[in-house]
């Protein structure tokens, strides 16, 4: 299948249900409300889809058996089938608590997409390693480049709050997040930042860069794939398109998701501590000051051809014009 296609299949797998919520939600701010119960019809038709979906493409990519490794592809599909029947359950109450099904239903399913996301980098011949994904259950401490790639990003992710305070005094359509409490809107907050960093940044820019496009166009279609399901918040959604030009950037300079999976779920995940609404703004603008001089420092540092994981294309360093960088010839 034909890369590019495969990034819309792919974001559509993730993104197809929250897209059906944000354009409803859309919608009813236009003055133009969809009926409750095809909703909930379409919603549930989506659900089914997406994990289906999910599930049949995951085991068709799945290595198959060849000589010495067939155990290995057999444990493979089971798990791939145990995962599918475990997101089916807890989907429809029958494995949780129907209070908590959607939540376990929600990070079962998270799960399947960014599997089959890697897998798909992998066939196209990039290792989880190669754009940050830890490989070893024990991972080494982190750079110093990863903690100023993560601060970087958080202060991209306080601005683009910033942004959305003054895009809401637009006149228009204006939306807003329903409170955030609850184990559900908690498991959605981190989904919400893996899904975003694994697939639609680091996944959709190696394969479209992969399928031979240009790096800005790739962070461009990733920023708009980003912004898109953020149409609930009206013109308030503009402030995602920046956010995710300034993600999509450090991804593709430093092949690092980690410090940026890191970045997003810390941001998202505050609003549910006790207080946060005190010590919203002084943290929130802390944030954005270490991180401007965390992204300062790693303009003035520069890429370095050891900052990207191993295996990724090295840096290359322009050439001098001096004498001194070439290699002394021996004197005969």
């Amino acid at each position: 299948m034909n890369l590019c296609s495969t990034v819309l299949a792919l974001y559509l797998l993730a993104a197809a249900v929250k897209l059906w919520h944000n354009v409803v939600e859309f919608l009813d701010l236009c003055g133009l409300p969809v009926d409750p119960q095809l909703f909930m019809q379409v919603e549930n038709a989506l659900t089914a889809l997406s994990l289906a979906g999910t599930t049949w493409w995951l085991v068709r990519r799945l290595d198959p058996p060849r000589r010495g490794s067939e155990g290995r592809a057999r444990r493979r599909v089971l798990a791939a089938d145990l995962a599918a029947v475990l997101a089916v359950l807890a989907g429809l109450g029958l494995l949780v608590p129907a209070l908590h099904a959607e939540a376990v239903g929600m990070a079962l399913h998270s799960g399947l997409v960014v599997w089959l996301a890697v897998v798909l980098v992998a066939r196209s011949g990039v290792r989880p390693g190669d754009f940050g994904l830890p490989t070893r259950w024990h991972p080494r401490t982190p750079r110093t480049v990863s903690v100023l790639i993560g601060l970087s990003a958080s202060a991209a992710l306080v601005l683009a709050v910033f942004l959305l305070i003054v895009l809401a005094t637009l006149p228009g359509p204006q939306g807003g997040q329903p409170p955030a409490e609850g184990l559900t809107e908690l498991v959605d907050s981190v989904r919400s930042a893996v899904i975003e960093e694994i697939v639609v940044t680091a996944a959709v820019i190696m394969l479209l860069t992969r399928a031979g496009i240009r790096p800005a166009p790739c962070v461009l279609v990733s920023a708009l794939m980003r912004a898109l399901p953020h149409v609930y918040l009206g013109w308030q959604a503009l402030a995602v398109l920046p956010l995710g030009l300034a993600l999509g950037f450090l991804f593709v300079r430093y092949r690092r998701v980690m410090p940026l999976i890191a970045a997003h779920a810390a941001r998202n995940t505050m609003v549910f501590l006790p207080g946060w609404a005190l010590v919203a703004l002084p943290v929130m603008t802390l944030l954005a000051i270490v991180g401007t001089l965390a992204a300062l420092a790693l303009v003035v540092r520069g890429p370095r051809a050891d900052d990207r994981p191993a295996g990724t294309p090295q840096i290359k360093k322009k050439a001098s014009g001096s004498t001194a960088a070439r290699p002394i010839q021996p004197t005969p």
